[in-house]
C-alpha cells in the first residue's frame, strides 16, 4: 500500500466519526436508551480522533491517549452491553469486569508497556472481551425476539460492527506485532487495512443512530 492511500484512509477514518455524531445530534429526542449510550462512545472517539490527529501532526507520541481511552472505550462498551445483557449476565459481572480490566490496564502500564509504547496487551484483551460480549448478545437474540425485524434494531448493527472490527483488529495487530517491526510498507499495508475495518465500523455506527426501532406487538 502506497503511503498516500495509507494518508488518505487514515484521514477518512480519523474524520467519518463526525457523521453519527451529527445524526445523533439531530436525532437527540428520539434515540433510544442504546442510541443514546452510543453516542456517548461516538463523543468519546471524536475527542480521541480530534487530539490525536493534533498530536500526530505535531509529530509528537500520541500513544499515551491510548492507554488512557482503551479504559474509557471498554467502559462505554460495557455500559451498551449492561442493558441488554441483563438477563444473561448479572450487573455484579459487569462490574468485576470492568474494574478487573481497569487495574490490568494500569498494571500492565506501570509494568509492561509504558504510555510511549503501543498498550497491546490491553488491546488484545479488550477486544477479546467485547467479541465475547457480541457473540452472547447473537445467542441472546436467538433466544428472544424482541424487534419485529432486525435491520430496525440499533444493537444488531452495533453488535455486528463491534465484532467485525475487534475481531479483525486481533488478527491485523498480531500480524503487525509478529511479522513487521518498525515502519515498513508492509506495516502500513495493515494499518491501512485497520483504517478501512475503521470506517466500517463507523458506517455500522451510522445505520445504528439511522434507524428507529420496532418492537414486536403482542
Amino acid at each position: 500500500m502506497s503511503k498516500e492511500l495509507f494518508y488518505t484512509l487514515r484521514l477518512i477514518s480519523s474524520f467519518i466519526i463526525v457523521i453519527p455524531v451529527v445524526l445523533a445530534v439531530f436525532k437527540l429526542k428520539a434515540l433510544s436508551k442504546v442510541q443514546l449510550k452510543l453516542l456517548y462512545l461516538l463523543i468519546a472517539v471524536f475527542i480521541v480522533e480530534f487530539i490525536s490527529n493534533i498530536l500526530w501532526y505535531q509529530k509528537k507520541n500520541n500513544l499515551p491517549l491510548y492507554h488512557v481511552y482503551a479504559v474509557i472505550e471498554f467502559l462505554l462498551i460495557a455500559n451498551i452491553y449492561k442493558s441488554v445483557l441483563s438477563r444473561t449476565f448479572s450487573k455484579h459481572f459487569f462490574n468485576v469486569v470492568c474494574v478487573g480490566f481497569t487495574i490490568f490496564a494500569i498494571l500492565n502500564t506501570i509494568f509492561f508497556q509504558n504510555l510511549f509504547a503501543f498498550n497491546s496487551n490491553v488491546t488484545t484483551l479488550l477486544g477479546l472481551l467485547v467479541i465475547f460480549l457480541a457473540l452472547s448478545y447473537f445467542y441472546t437474540l436467538l433466544k428472544e425476539v424482541k424487534y419485529a425485524s432486525l435491520e430496525t434494531n440499533p444493537m444488531f448493527w452495533i453488535n455486528s460492527g463491534f465484532l467485525i472490527y475487534f475481531s479483525s483488529n486481533l488478527i491485523l495487530f498480531f500480524i503487525n506485532n509478529n511479522l513487521f517491526k518498525g515502519i515498513t510498507e508492509a506495516s502500513h499495508m495493515v494499518w491501512g487495512l485497520h483504517a478501512i475495518v475503521n470506517i466500517v465500523l463507523i458506517v455500522f455506527y451510522t445505520v445504528a443512530i439511522w434507524v428507529s426501532p420496532k418492537k414486536l406487538l403482542h
